[in-house]
């Protein structure tokens, strides 16, 4: 396949892919699978299923479908509950031992379902014979070669702690349950662990809080904002999808997995959103930028008293996005504790017990114009240094994307739209701080005014906030300081002075 110019997000994608002929063998699962439903009470009239190859499934409208339509009804005796896997022997084994485990939700779940698959006449074999054998879309399970896609990014470490979670988990398991290898390997407990996290929903059932599989809902694909809601209907003892809105003949009906960011929908959902971008024009992609006081600095040991308040080692990694949020206003403000000098350290220390600087989380307010000069500029230095891990630049893999013959629904496509999306939120900052540097360095008020109005028409929001708020303070503050020194340095203070 081609690659498409012109995804503007995940919708274009699935109307420019063509559905794919299924193997009899994968037909014939399906049709009983939906016979299996239907004389279970499942209602889904006016839907179908289609298939997009590279284990891609997807829910489309045979009819019209109205607003507050109940599309998907499925009753209670179709769902597998977290209680289900609770009330094998290994379930309770687990509990008895009080393993602390990395899911423990989803490895009930898990639990239920590798058990009960061995059961050749088990009630929810249909549904068995139709999850996607090898979750090949899955970070987890990408060959050396993929896993290359995403060089620079810190989701190859994420990767690799969430192999290595679910091995401790497999392994604190077979230590209790030594007969748990004969029911699964790693590999397969690794496969249900991801159906598992990509498929459960979180519900209260019968006024219990617990988490569900649910055949045939958990085939809807994520678009946002949002077109369906679910939930467990007591009075119908069953699990619903209603429309939000009216659905045409044809279209895909999809359901929203959440605000969030693009590593967390390729880690546990195996996509990446084309243009992840909210309603309210917000981007929730983040990258986890590392910041860490320097060990050669002369006062380190006093600024690991000041950071140790918050922390319990002095660095930290912080997740930041396109937004003036906490992580935004932590990151800036362990910078300027880095580039503090014994000057700027000692305004931090004296106010320390009082409400502007209690903490790091405290010192987000601007020390002085030198402290946060020096802050900007060590901020560019870091976002350049994360940019120069990847091998490519952001130019590049837009083009990729658009022209680069990069099919869709790979892995491929789906590790370059993630570390494109990590790359746009690091020149951000770079632009942030190389915008408010040129305005720091102005000394004149009318200039800053002109420099203020290009920023507000050719600069991101939070640029110009930044710049008429901080760097426009401190720019007052040092010019009214420049003109209090000027008027002071001629006064002979020996002599009387006339009032």
């Amino acid at each position: 396949m081609e690659g498409e110019a012109g995804i503007k997000n995940d919708r274009d994608k699935f109307e420019k892919a063509p559905t794919v002929e299924v193997s009899p063998d994968l037909s014939d699962k399906f049709t009983i699978f939906e016979r299996w439903l239907r004389e279970n009470g499942t209602k889904t009239r006016k839907l179908e299923l289609r298939d997009y190859g590279n284990e891609v499934r997807g829910c489309h409208a045979t009819s019209e479908i109205v607003e507050d339509e109940t599309i998907i009804e499925v009753p209670l005796k179709c769902l597998i509950t977290v209680e289900m896997g609770k009330d094998t022997d290994i379930g309770r084994a687990i509990i008895d031992a009080n393993l602390e485990l990395d899911a423990p939700k989803h490895i009930f779940l898990m639990l239920y379902m590798l058990i009960d698959r061995h059961n050749p006449h088990s009630f929810f074999k249909p549904y068995y014979d139709i999850l996607p054998p090898t979750l090949s879309n899955m970070p987890i399970f990408w060959s050396p070669e993929e896993l290359k896609y995403l060089q620079g990014s810190y989701m190859l470490k994420q990767i690799e702690e969430r192999n290595h979670a679910i091995a401790a988990d497999y392994q604190s398991i077979c230590n209790v349950v030594p007969s748990f290898n004969s029911i699964c390997s790693l590999d397969e407990f690794k496969w249900a662990r991801m159906c598992v996290c990509s498929r459960n929903f979180g519900l209260i059932v019968n006024g219990i809080q617990t988490a569900a599989l649910v055949p045939y809902a958990d085939m809807l694909n994520h678009y946002r904002p949002r077109e369906t809601k679910w939930q467990f209907d007591d009075s119908l003892q069953a699990f619903t999808v209603v429309s939000l809105q009216g659905i045409h003949t044809g279209d895909q009906v999809y359901d929203s997995y959440g605000r969030k960011c693009n590593h967390r929908f390729l880690l546990n959902y195996g996509f990446s959103v084309e243009n992840n971008i909210e309603t309210d024009g917000c981007c929730p992609n983040e990258v986890p930028v590392l910041v860490e006081l320097k060990n050669s600095d002369p006062l380190y040991d006093a600024k690991c008293t000041y950071y140790r308040r918050d922390f319990m080692v002095p660095y930290r990694r912080i997740r930041v996005c396109v937004s003036d949020n906490e992580n935004t206003k932590l990151l800036l403000a362990m910078l300027r504790l880095i580039e503090s000098d014994k000057e700027d350290l000692e305004i931090l220390l004296s106010c320390s017990g009082s409400s502007m600087y209690r903490s790091i989380r405290d010192a987000d307010i601007a020390i002085s114009l030198k402290n946060e000069l020096r802050m900007l500029q060590s901020l560019v230095r870091l976002i350049d240094e994360h940019l120069r891990q990847y091998p490519t630049t952001f130019e590049e893999d837009v083009h990729r994307l658009q022209h680069g013959n990069v099919p869709l629904f790979s892995n491929e496509r789906n590790a370059l739209i993630q570390v494109k999306g990590e790359k746009e939120v690091l020149l951000f900052f770079r632009d942030f701080a190389n915008t408010g540097a040129i305005g720091l360095k102005l000394r004149d008020l009318s200039e800053f005014d002109e420099f203020l109005n290009q920023v507000r028409v050719s600069k991101h929001t939070l640029i110009f906030q930044y710049c008429r708020g901080t760097v426009g303070r401190l720019l007052h503050e040092e010019i009214r300081r420049g003109d209090y020194r000027a008027s002071h340095r001629n006064i002979d203070l020996s002599k009387p002075t006339v009032v």
